[in-house]
């Protein structure tokens, strides 16, 4: 252990022990979804951990909380602790020799003083699970906020030694939502909890931003091209960030969070699959196809789109069916789950796909947000339906037509699949039509703009 670096780090890093606040730098444009959760999860004396895909905003996220106790929990300043646990690779053996050094810098006793300890990237730290868990059996006062880049990794860690005594939240990218706060616009309240199965609050919504609607439309093109990822604006510069994405954050996620992670035998393998799916992104597939593609066997290809899926970077569907035992059998379908760094790699500008995965993903996101292992799922018989959302509480069949006029062949897929399953509600995205249709007693058909149901979500 390197005891004088420890030391030093610590009292860098928490430069707010000195200064009483966190800087704008640092704290960035508030995420208050996520600081709620956290909030609320902190009130059950358990572990918080944020998981998501790397750059989704996990850090900036922590320095916000840590924002939260020093302006409004009345929280001494030393007694807020962070550490990026890699930076600290090699210079400590364990979790144990930071809050024991911490200890005797500040005289400050964890185990006996309400501490708030954020450990950042910490499952680069082996066996930090048992670490913790320490903590816990010995009914220590602090609590731990946490952070990791692989959502399955942490999941599986965690199940060892931590089961019970640990919550997870799934960080992702900026939705469009948040890609508009970032960018200083104000929405109208309206737009808030809007029943996304009700028609009339959509309409209120609708009518209450309307006049924004240039604007919103302007920033759903440029929301295609950029993502959702928070570093674009320090960066603002669209040559530069396309080189950013694809040098820097597909590297880093690939070689750091998934190679080096789950010891992937064949790296260029990988990456000729991302790539692959980045193209393919929103098509169905079977394993037999791709496998041949690539030219590599079938239970290789599922090991590796399981660590794609497990590091958040890609999402898969399963066709809806009651019959469970058939899905491993039918074709599924590929999401890719950043539409920034999708076009970054193939330069497609596609608006169609583009409008498809986005909605995929914000449904995704939702359906996380409700159900800790929420399964995308689409629709395929004679017609197909882009997205079926199920979160336990309802099923949701979701089309997306992204275009000025649909049309009634438009319809069949949703209207096939709600007479199977006795689904009262479809909807369909467009890219400038409300209305409501009537299909049959009891059964209706939404169309929203996209630019507006990515707002409701």
């Amino acid at each position: 252990m390197d005891k004088e670096f420890v030391i030093s780090y610590l009292k860098t890093r928490n430069y707010w022990w000195q200064t009483r606040e966190v800087s704008p730098a640092d704290k960035g444009v508030v995420r208050h979804e996520y600081i709620e959760k956290i909030r609320t999860i902190e009130k059950l004396e358990r572990i918080v951990c944020l998981s998501g895909i790397r750059r989704s905003g996990k850090t900036t996220i922590l320095y916000q909380y840590i924002d939260h106790l020093l302006k409004n929990v009345d929280t001494e300043p030393q007694k807020v602790v962070y550490v990026k646990v890699d930076d600290l690779l090699g210079k400590i053996d364990s979790i144990h020799d930071i809050l024991n050094i911490y200890h005797e810098l500040t005289g400050i006793n964890p185990v006996e003083e309400n501490v708030c300890i954020l450990l950042d990237e910490i499952h680069v730290q082996k066996e930090w699970q048992r670490q913790l868990k320490y903590y816990l059996d010995v009914h220590a006062k602090c609590r731990f906020v946490v952070s990791g880049s692989s959502k399955t990794l942490l999941y599986k860690d965690a199940s060892e030694s931590l089961a019970g005594r640990i919550r997870f939240i799934d960080v992702f990218p900026l939705t469009f939502k948040e890609f508009l706060l970032f960018n200083g616009i104000t929405l109208p309240e309206e737009t808030t909890q809007v029943g996304i199965d009700n028609f009339k609050q959509i309409e209120r919504a609708y009518f209450a931003v309307i006049a924004q609607k240039e604007q919103l439309l302007y920033l759903l093109n440029q929301y295609f091209d950029i993502g959702g990822y928070p570093e674009w604006f320090k960066i603002k510069d669209m040559g530069q960030w396309r080189r950013v994405l694809v040098d820097d954050y597909f590297s880093l996620i690939l070689f750091r969070d998934i190679v080096s992670v789950f010891r992937v035998k064949d790296p260029l393998l990988l990456e000729k699959l991302v790539r692959e799916i980045a193209v393919f992104s929103t098509n169905r597939f079977s394993y037999r196809g791709l496998s041949e593609r690539l030219g590599v066997d079938r239970e290789t290809l599922k090991l590796y789109l399981y660590y794609l899926r497990s590091s958040m970077l890609i999402s898969i569907a399963d066709v809806y069916t009651y019959a469970k035992k058939a899905v491993e059998k039918r074709e599924k379908k590929l999401f890719f789950c950043e539409e920034g760094l999708r076009r970054a790699l193939t330069l497609d500008r596609d608006e169609g796909k583009s409008a498809e995965n986005v909605v995929a993903w914000h449904l995704t996101k939702r359906g996380y947000c409700s159900k800790v292992f929420f399964v995308p799922y689409y629709w395929k018989n004679k017609y197909e339906v882009d997205f079926i959302y199920d979160d336990s509480m309802c099923v949701l069949p979701v089309e997306v037509k992204y275009r000025e006029h649909p049309v009634a062949a438009d319809t069949r897929g949703l209207v096939e699949f709600m007479h199977a399953f006795n689904v009262n509600l479809g909807i369909i995205v467009t890219k400038d039509v409300l209305k409501k249709e009537i299909i049959a007693t009891g059964k209706e058909i939404i169309f929203i703009p996209l630019w507006l149901f990515l707002l409701l979500l």
